[in-house]
């Protein structure tokens, strides 16, 4: 009778458990009513209620409801066979061939082999309607002890450790949920065998943990996902689960770590999920990631992202979710309760307040980002419209971004001014608009294309570096009779391209030897080119240089009287190799040369060859589109390359343009035409702002 009145008027006190957990509002309350009445723990009570106050936000995708004895008795054998090697060791002396040695006997058995799989249910499933009092019970005490014990924990303040070590779940909708408790018995005796004191050290050991179990086994050939057990193999991998088990198993160590995301990138599509760590003496924070980096260790780089967003347990009262008026549309990668912009922790920003009119009643405007995806927008942060003052302001603003300010009067964007991007100049913020860009009605008859994306700066320097190569040609097999018949001059372009040897002479032996300062023969294509009236066998018709403008079709006249000389008894058998793969990002840079073994001394002419590259160009055979900005993307016609240039005509002057490949590649980045040239947002324009 007592246990029922308490439970009653616990449930009077948080109507939330009776509207929103269905038939598990009784394991809630019991929860509440344990620490409330049974344990009188005043702190874990509030942390119980902390949970359950914000369960309604919260969702998991992903149960085992069936699981074959073998696969638990394959994690189990695992984990022994790897503790038994690491036992008793530290990072300072890790057993690394020991434990090589018994991940590659093992893996070549496992790998031969295909374990179960455990049945599951995919379903989206309500955490308040299914979380369990012993779950939850369990959970609470665990993090509780961790917390007071944990020399990364026990100074934190009760909020800190609400948000930093108590939630059962760190990324939205990650299923398989497991308590700390479990994590702890499974990885603990692991990821607190340290040398230090510091949070970096256990982040190395978990990095050392998770990668050798999953090395001892490599791929099980299993199809679905498994929960803890994918941690012991690599089948399944990607940044989320990365992040998600890496936060959950370091929380259950008393870690304090986040997990965080960047919905954008200035330049690359898609989006990534790492982890972050709270120094509680600096009140500062790290990013890694957890099985590949540390926190601190200089690895990590926030240059290519945009803003970044940080995961709570909590709701946050000033989220887009909150902030919006009723009815107002808020995009779905913003539409969350429980996330907040953490930008400023890590880059240097930036609050600006902007005319808006929109003649509608919402209350948020938002600064997007170009992204690839069919909008060709992604927004990535917010700002509160005043109404009564026509402006919005936004504080979490970027310095060398192009953002473009939009609202969602709909499911559709709109604009409320140009493109724009902040500089940081004598001390004082500018706000600049794209030059040669204007509103104009003038029109170009045609316009031609040769990328969709600059060449990166990695790629200029891969270049770079074959200046001085050479090509040789010898008839002793060890070349220690070389003769150079051509070196090259300067920077090659990323192209597929022919150059006429400087000397020639018959040789049995061919060779692109790489400079000695940069040993590294990052060619990824090369064809060794002799006329077809030298009546050689060993031959089949070449591939055709690049061409990038109609005069250079004039180059393809004579390719009937053509060839390139084989090896080998066929192409086929040839290009395996990445030189002769047709891949324009792939070469055999870990080797300082390439050589045609020939059985016979032969001349050859010229080569045609074509440096490592991101393959950015366009590509013969692939359709296109064009849009340019004008409120929006507005589209200008489709167009199919006949060769590495594409040609569109009717095409508005002096705009912000986009190039989409449609057939393959996901980098693409806008650009403006200037003097006949593409220049692209932030390798041409912002970075020749930025030198002024």
């Amino acid at each position: 009778m007592i246990l029922s009145l308490s439970l009653l008027l616990l449930s009077s006190c948080y109507s939330d458990v009776t509207r929103y957990a269905g038939d598990n509002a009784f394991e809630l309350k019991r929860l509440l009513f344990y620490y409330k009445y049974i344990r009188w723990d005043t702190e874990k009570y509030e942390a119980a209620k902390f949970l359950i106050e914000n369960m309604k936000y919260h969702y998991s995708r992903g149960r085992i409801v069936g699981n074959d004895s073998t696969l638990e008795a394959w994690r189990s054998e695992t984990d022994s066979i790897y503790s038994s090697i690491v036992g008793g060791h530290t990072i300072s002396n890790f057993p690394w061939d020991s434990l090589s040695a018994q991940q590659k006997n093992r893996r070549a058995l496992i790998e031969a082999d295909t374990l179960p799989d455990v049945e599951v249910d995919m379903g989206i499933v309500q955490d308040i309607e299914t979380l369990s009092f012993r779950f939850l019970k369990e959970h609470i005490d665990h993090a509780f002890r961790v917390w007071h014990e944990s020399p990364y924990a026990r100074h934190l303040t009760f909020e800190e450790f609400k948000e930093y070590i108590l939630p059962y779940q760190s990324v939205h909708g990650y299923g398989f949920l497991e308590t700390g408790q479990y994590y702890d018995d499974l990885f603990g005796k692991y990821i607190l065998r340290t040398d230090s004191d510091s949070i970096a050290s256990s982040v190395d050991y978990y990095n050392k943990t998770i990668n050798g179990l999953r090395d001892l086994n490599g791929k099980t050939h299993r199809k679905k996902l498994a929960g803890v057990y994918d941690l012991y193999s690599r089948d399944f991998h990607d940044c989320v689960d990365i992040a998600s088990y890496g936060c959950n198993i370091l929380h259950s160590c008393g870690i304090p770590v986040v997990v965080e995301y960047n919905v954008s990138y200035r330049e690359w599509a898609g989006r990534h999920y790492h982890c972050s760590a709270y120094n509680d003496s600096t009140h500062t924070w790290s990013c890694f990631n957890p099985e590949s980096s540390l926190p601190d260790d200089g690895s990590w780089s926030f240059e290519p992202t945009l803003n970044i967003h940080r995961i709570t347990y909590g709701a946050q009262p000033d989220s887009p979710y909150f902030l919006r008026s009723e009815g107002e549309f808020v995009p779905p990668v913003m539409d969350n309760p429980c996330f907040k912009d953490v930008t400023s922790l890590y880059k240097p920003t930036t609050s600006i307040t902007l005319p808006i009119r929109t003649g509608h009643p919402n209350r948020l405007a938002y600064l997007a980002s170009y992204n690839f995806n069919d909008d060709g927008l992604m927004p990535v942060t917010w700002g509160v419209i005043d109404q009564e003052h026509h402006s919005v302001t936004i504080p979490n603003v970027l310095y060398d971004v192009l953002y473009f300010p939009v609202y969602y009067p709909s499911e559709e964007y709109e604009t409320f001014g140009e493109p724009f991007y902040i500089i940081r100049e004598g001390g004082q913020d500018k706000i600049c608009s794209l030059t040669d860009t204007d509103a104009s009605a003038d029109t170009w008859n045609s316009l031609l294309l040769t990328r969709k994306f600059p060449r990166k700066e990695s790629m200029i320097k891969v270049a770079e570096e074959l200046v001085g190569g050479r090509i040789l040609g010898a008839n002793k097999r060890d070349f220690s009779d070389a003769t150079t018949l051509y070196e090259i001059p300067e920077a090659p372009l990323p192209l597929f391209r022919e150059y006429s040897l400087t000397r020639r002479g018959r040789f049995q032996f061919y060779r692109f030897q790489a400079p000695e300062e940069y040993p590294h023969a990052n060619i990824s294509m090369l064809e060794w080119i002799v006329p077809a009236s030298y009546k050689y066998q060993n031959v089949m018709p070449p591939t055709p240089p690049h061409v990038l403008c109609p005069a250079d079709t004039l180059l393809l006249q004579k390719e009937a009287g053509l060839v390139k000389l084989l090896d080998d008894d066929s192409w086929d058998k040839m290009k395996w190799k990445a030189e002769y793969d047709g891949n324009m990002q792939t070469s055999p840079g870990a080797y300082p040369n390439i050589t045609l073994w020939l059985k016979e001394p032969q001349v050859v002419t010229r080569v045609r060859f074509a440096p490592l590259n991101a393959d950015n160009g366009i590509h013969a055979g692939d359709t296109y589109e064009l849009y340019y900005w004008n409120r929006g993307w507005q589209f200008v016609a489709t167009a199919k390359a006949r060769y590495e240039y594409v040609v569109f005509n009717n095409v508005p002057k002096n705009k912000l343009y986009w190039l989409r490949n449609k057939d393959e590649g996901k980098e693409e980045l806008p650009f403006i035409i200037k003097d006949g040239r593409q220049l692209f947002i932030y390798h041409d324009i912002l970075k020749q702002e930025n030198k002024k």
